[in-house]
């Protein structure tokens, strides 16, 4: 039987995948994460009852990590990736290809391919000289990890796209294949009685409004040459802007935007200064999570069930985990999107793409008033992700590319 490993468990994607390889391939996947992985990248963060609670083939330990090879060539965590036939590596992980002797893939999430390789472009966010340094030395070894491995999986966004050409990779190892991230959607739902299980603080945070936008993307506002590049600008101040225009000129003044208060959004003190600015503090809400880096994304559902609509990000022009999520639950989903990219890869979409404010609110709007669009709406979200992204139709399309593009690796 064969072996494969999974490295970068961003959003639980690579749990999805292990699960749909292990159930529709008969395939010996295995997970391995970090104990210092955050809570929305742990199995648990989807599945409660899996806490204290994984599976032979989930293996989570300070030994699988990335740094003691890069920092002192303790070379643990790669002498148990040897083990595997395949390994899948995202985020920094990537790093330890050099070092893998058996077959690699890289399935690309975001900065892993973005970001990470370009410390240079990102220096003005450093503190000091010596986190400069180190960040240099992972972006080398980001680089090298890059056009090392055996092969890329990626999608023709942009910020994707950019990337390889500046990286000059090889475009015969990047798959011709498009591989969706895999969402499962008998867990990811809407939930009737969200409203219940939501805790009293952000409960009471909510009651008074009744139209709820769920903003739950990274509140990220650099539009530097570097920002729009990597895909991490997202827009966020599109969407403030567009609330002040419905209250304004839609006369929507019950309507807010819920957004979680936690580590990972790197400007939100810009925003709440551009909230001010706009006069839209009372149509605001920060959502207390419980702990600094999140909620849990089981959590999260709950949040996403009882709003009106989700909205992603209004700035590259690409998509990810939150759209998934939110078309999961039934509900209209805001995200810009590149049409021209997304003719690619899907034979139709109902993400509701705008970037400009004036549209957006307009858009906002017209669900605002109307009630059986949004149910309609949502309805499309919610046959499309089942459509295209949850774990049967992704596993099928999964195996296809393998037998059609990965069969060298996979054996097949």
């Amino acid at each position: 039987m064969m072996k494969v490993a999974f490295y970068g468990n961003v959003c639980n994607n690579f749990y999805n995948m292990a699960k749909a390889l292990r159930k529709e391939m008969g395939i010996d996947a295995h997970l391995y994460l970090n104990h210092k992985a955050d809570i929305q990248n742990r199995p648990e963060s989807d599945e409660p009852h899996l806490k204290d609670n994984y599976p032979d083939w989930i293996h989570l330990s300070k030994k699988w990590d990335y740094i003691p090879m890069l920092s002192r060539y303790d070379k643990t965590f790669v002498n148990e990736l040897n083990k595997y036939d395949v390994v899948f590596l995202s985020q920094l992980g990537v790093s330890l290809i050099p070092y893998i002797k058996k077959k690699t893939i890289f399935y690309v999430t975001g900065g892993d391919l973005t970001q990470i390789p370009f410390p240079a472009k990102f220096r003005h966010k450093f503190r000091n000289i010596a986190e400069r340094w180190i960040w240099e030395y992972i972006g080398f070894m980001q680089r090298r990890g890059i056009r090392k491995v055996g092969k890329i999986l990626t999608q023709p966004f942009y910020p994707f796209a950019n990337a390889l050409k500046e990286l000059g990779v090889d475009m015969e190892r990047v798959s011709k294949c498009y591989f969706p991230l895999l969402l499962d959607t008998d867990l990811f739902t809407n939930n009737e009685n969200a409203e219940r299980d939501i805790d009293p603080y952000n409960k009471a945070l909510l009651k008074p409004f009744k139209f709820i936008i769920l903003h739950p993307s990274r509140i990220n506002l650099d539009e530097s040459r570097a920002g729009i590049d990597s895909g991490q600008w997202k827009g966020n101040d599109n969407l403030l802007k567009a609330l002040a225009i419905c209250i304004r000129k839609y006369k929507i003044e019950d309507a807010c935007i819920a957004m979680p208060d936690r580590i990972y959004s790197p400007d939100i003190s810009k925003a709440k200064k551009i909230i001010t600015e706009l006069g839209i503090e009372s149509n605001i809400v920060w959502l207390k999570p419980p702990n600094p880096q999140g909620f849990p994304r089981k959590q999260l559902l709950n949040f996403y069930s009882i709003s009106d609509i989700v909205a992603d990000e209004f700035a590259t022009g690409w998509f990810g985990t939150i759209v998934l999520e939110g078309m999961a639950c039934s509900k209209p989903v805001f995200c810009y999107v590149d049409e021209e990219v997304m003719k690619q890869l899907y034979p139709w979409h109902p993400i509701i793409s705008a970037k400009d404010p004036e549209k957006i609110a307009e858009l906002i709007a017209s669900f605002y008033f109307d009630k059986e669009k949004r149910e309609a709406h949502g309805n499309l979200s919610r046959k499309w992700v089942t459509e295209f992204h949850s774990l049967k139709s992704g596993s099928d399309i999964y195996i296809n590319n393998f037998r059609n593009d990965l069969k060298d690796i996979f054996n097949l």
